[in-house]
């Protein structure tokens, strides 16, 4: 499955928070944010 670049508009503060969390976690923010969009779309699968 290959990957795509793609630009997300976010509230600063809201982007702040999510990258130090990150961070502690010793996540990668794409890698977060990939999963917690594959989540989202698995928990709303019916709607696709």
């Amino acid at each position: 499955m290959g990957k795509i670049p793609i630009t997300v508009t976010v509230d600063e503060e809201v982007f702040e928070g999510f990258k130090k969390l990150c961070e502690k976690k010793d996540l990668k923010v794409s890698t977060k944010v990939n999963t917690l969009m594959r989540e989202w779309i698995n928990n709303n699968e019916e709607e696709r």
